[in-house]
């Protein structure tokens, strides 16, 4: 079944950073809230706009997002705040993004190993790294796949991560992002996969067309994780008309359900 990760508490955003920074946990609680009762089954954090205030956040936030029964992903390029993170959760965490850095990987795996951690394999060798097509991005997956094999992490704990760039700078983008997908799946069927989502339609307009439409797309090619907004609706109508489609909603129970639940003035099913 298709994990849903919310990516509304991202520091990047100057609103959402405005709040984190006066601490408003008040509204961090709402906006979780929201997205858990919306199907996320993770809230995604990422403050690394804080800078020094970082791992105070977390200290903070996670308690409250691990009370109303969600799990957090934790995105930090600071390789000591994603081992700090470990030790507050009490629940199963996600951390990311950790390139193919055998320095980064050998200072937190016997962490990852003794705890309940996933680990998000960014799947490019380093920041600069313009040039990703789907061969090459199977060599750089295959490398970080034996890599952690080899230091003891379970299959199960891997998620890879392909690059996705938008549209905007390159139509070919989502194709390639697709193929990418497709390979991974072929040559580690254990392995799960994550992605952002609305990476792909960055610049554009009524970007809600985009990722509705390439979240189907995503799904029937295998990804297990999808990163996105899920207060969206035309997210929420993707995923489970596509999940119906593909033969994942056994007697089209979750679609009927959705279809009972929303309904418009004239009683008919939209």
């Amino acid at each position: 079944m298709i994990k849903i990760v919310s990516n509304s508490l991202n520091s990047c955003n100057k609103k959402i950073l405005e709040k984190m920074n006066k601490m408003d946990f008040e509204f961090i609680k709402r906006e979780a809230v929201s997205q858990l009762e919306h199907g996320a089954e993770y809230i995604q954090l990422n403050a690394v706009s804080l800078l020094d205030n970082e791992i105070s956040f977390y200290k903070k936030v996670i308690p409250i997002i691990e009370n109303l029964g969600g799990k957090v992903l934790i995105r930090s390029n600071n390789i000591e705040t994603l081992s700090e993170v470990i030790d507050i959760v009490k629940k199963e965490v996600i951390i990311g993004d950790i390139e193919f850095d055998k320095e980064k990987i050998d200072f937190i795996v016997e962490t990852i190993k003794e705890n309940n951690v996933k680990i998000i394999a960014l799947i490019r060798e380093d920041k600069s790294d313009e040039d990703i097509y789907p061969e090459k991005s199977l060599l750089i997956a295959q490398k970080y796949v034996d890599y952690l094999l080899d230091k003891g992490v379970k299959r199960s704990d891997i998620l890879l991560d392909p690059i996705i760039k938008p549209l905007e700078t390159n139509f070919l983008n989502g194709k390639s992002f697709l193929n990418t997908l497709e390979l991974f799946k072929i040559d580690f069927p254990q392995v799960k996969t994550i992605a952002n989502l609305t990476a792909l339609s960055n610049g554009l307009p009524k970007r809600y067309l985009i990722t509705s439409h390439f979240l189907s797309l995503a799904i029937n090619n295998g990804l297990d994780y999808v990163v996105l907004d899920v207060l969206e609706k035309s997210v929420a109508e993707s995923i489970i008309s596509t999940m119906c489609i593909i033969g994942k909603d056994r007697n089209l129970k979750s679609y009927l359900n959705y279809c009972r639940n929303n309904r418009d003035i004239n009683g008919y099913n939209i």
